[in-house]
């Protein structure tokens, strides 16, 4: 399996679409087999989720990334885990071991483990919802 974090300052970056590096890690059974570290330039969201797909990632760990690349990323195949802090070192050892739901590697903000890794405190709504705001908005200027 190939784990990829964007880095800075040797904490997983904040925004992957700003990030200027990529740890690019390959891993079997827990074991880490290659360690190398990309330079990345300024790339459209589409571009940028070319490449790591060429780099063979499975799954990226990242803090935050645009709607965008998120959808480009998993068009091609790479699982992408948000909403992840901390170290990296540390972040992947957690991985290794199945413990990134632990509240040290959970973004400020998140109160919770998503079951599909989105933030925790979204409102997901339902049709019902959607019926209710349209029947509640209405204009001052009919």
């Amino acid at each position: 399996m190939t784990v990829a974090c964007p880095t800075w300052q040797d904490r997983i970056s904040p925004l992957f679409d700003a990030a200027t590096r990529l740890l690019v890690v390959t891993l079997r059974r827990g074991a880490e087999l290659r360690r190398r570290e990309i330079l990345l330039g300024p790339l459209e969201p589409d571009a940028l989720a070319r490449s790591v797909a060429e780099l063979h990632v499975d799954v990226l760990l990242c803090a935050a990334l645009s709607e965008p690349l998120l959808k480009a990323l998993e068009k091609r195949g790479v699982r992408v885990r948000p909403h992840v802090c901390g170290q990296v070192e540390k972040v992947l050892h957690a991985f290794c071991c199945r413990q990134l739901q632990r509240d040290e590697f959970r973004m400020p903000g998140c109160w919770g483990a998503h079951p599909h890794g989105g933030c925790c405190h979204q409102k997901h709504s339902t049709g019902a919802d959607k019926r209710d705001q349209k029947k509640t908005q209405t204009s001052p200027f009919k």
